[in-house]
């Protein structure tokens, strides 16, 4: 028990305020795979392949191993992440973290220590778009413009 109270501790220190509390465990003994939807904040320790979408929180445990894509409001990260995360207000890499994809988001902080490779959009215009339907649209792209002039080579 008492190790469950530290680590429930560490994700609420992780994101402050009532977000922090998770009210749904996915303890390390366990693999997902799939689409994973949640209203409120849910704390990753096993293995989750596919896609998750919160409206609250995900916060991935130091066990955790995620390859998946993660859209929610806030997103705290202690392990291993391979895939793009999406969060309207706040994304967090603390030192133990290990990240391989894209990162948008209003607010983003990366702890000394904490691993990531990929890109990064901060700011309120990509909160906002980060709140919309992130995956790519099914529409056909516009097709290439003739262009005219000349070039000195």
């Amino acid at each position: 028990m008492a190790h469950r109270d530290r680590d429930r501790q560490e994700g609420e220190a992780a994101d402050s305020g009532p977000r922090g509390t998770a009210t749904t465990y996915i303890d390390q003994s366990c693999e997902l795979s799939g689409q994973l939807r949640f209203k409120d904040t849910v704390r990753i320790d096993g293995r989750v392949e596919g896609e998750i979408e919160g409206l609250s929180g995900v916060i991935i445990g130091k066990t955790g191993r995620i390859r998946a894509t993660i859209q929610s409001d806030t997103v705290v990260v202690q392990g291993t992440v391979k895939g793009d995360i999406f969060a309207r207000s706040k994304i967090t890499l603390h030192e133990t973290a290990r990240v391989e994809g894209e990162l948008r988001s209003a607010r983003i902080i990366i702890e000394d220590g904490a691993q990531f490779t990929g890109r990064i959009a901060i700011g309120s215009e990509v909160s906002e778009e980060s709140a919309k339907d992130t995956r790519p649209s099914q529409e056909p792209a516009d097709p290439p413009r003739a262009v005219s002039g000349s070039a000195a080579v």
